[in-house]
């Protein structure tokens, strides 16, 4: 729309909440190896033409005829990843909010219990829980270090910061992946085993959860808890 921002485009669709990664594009590789990765892209309104995925009509005639005439939302995609990677490379801190991690954490595991409780089984899910507010408790010190080495200039304080943020997601990440299908290795989130690319949170909990094998999800809240903890463990100050 005109005198739209991108990000208000993006508000207005996505209420402001950020989606959970699942799979079906590049960064899927980096994601599973603890990589902090990031997914960008546009789609269709409802009175927009039909986008021929993976067809012989998936051609720049058809992006620039039908699709984004002008490569107006290319350019302005275009130009904020190219901000972004700006920011990310020249930022004395990376600019990073991880309490926002917690949050999200906090909403996968509320999302969990209402996947157990649709279930006529049960599972003992406090292990997680208590993960998940020791995370929360590194995030808060690390959040703090990094506005003290702000606050005073300190190089070394602010190199210290960067490698927490570069390195805590590599805490997710499970030796010998997810039950069944060990590329995919993050225990927070991975393309659900049924659905497509879409994501599944907590996979190896409630992909167990939903087979009704609670043996299996319990064996999976010690490990995803296990992964969290290391996460929390790498910000820990």
């Amino acid at each position: 729309m005109p005198n739209e921002t991108l990000y208000d485009a993006w508000s207005a669709e996505s209420d402001g909440e950020v989606g959970v990664l699942g799979s079906g594009s590049d960064y899927t590789s980096f994601l599973h190896n603890g990589i902090s990765s990031l997914d960008m892209g546009s789609d269709q309104g409802p009175d927009d033409p039909v986008y021929h995925y993976h067809s012989n009509y998936d051609s720049y005639h058809w992006m620039s005829t039908y699709g984004d005439p002008g490569y107006q939302y290319h350019s302005a995609m275009g130009q904020y990843l190219t901000l972004l990677a700006y920011h990310m490379a020249n930022d004395e801190i990376i600019p990073y909010d991880l309490p926002a991690y917690t949050a999200a954490l906090r909403s996968y595991y509320d999302d969990l219990l209402t996947t157990v409780n649709g279930t006529s089984g049960t599972v003992d899910t406090s292990e997680l829980s208590a993960a998940i507010t020791q995370f929360e408790n590194s995030a808060n010190e690390v959040m703090a270090l990094r506005d003290q080495a702000v606050s005073t200039n300190d190089v070394a304080l602010k190199t210290v910061v960067n490698q927490k943020f570069r390195d805590f997601q590599r805490g997710f990440t499970s030796v010998g992946g997810l039950p069944d299908r060990e590329f995919y290795k993050h225990v927070v989130n991975a393309p659900g085993i049924d659905t497509g690319y879409a994501p599944t949170t907590y996979p190896g909990i409630t992909e167990a959860v939903q087979a009704g094998n609670f043996e299996r999800a319990a064996e999976w809240v010690g490990r995803t808890s296990l992964g969290i903890r290391r996460a929390a463990d790498i910000l820990k100050t």
